[in-house]
């Protein structure tokens, strides 16, 4: 029972996700990282 619960909940979980990307909706935006910068950071910037 445990393992039909699992498999349930991780194929609506990929089929939300892949709903999601469809519509255009990322959870990965750019701007989902971007912060300002405060003084003394300017040497740690983010790199992808």
């Amino acid at each position: 029972m445990l393992a039909r619960l699992t498999l349930a909940l991780a194929l609506s979980g990929f089929l939300l996700f892949n709903y999601a990307q469809y519509q255009g909706w990322s959870l990965f935006a750019d701007d989902a990282n971007a912060q300002a910068l405060r003084p003394g950071q300017a040497s740690r910037l983010f790199h992808k």
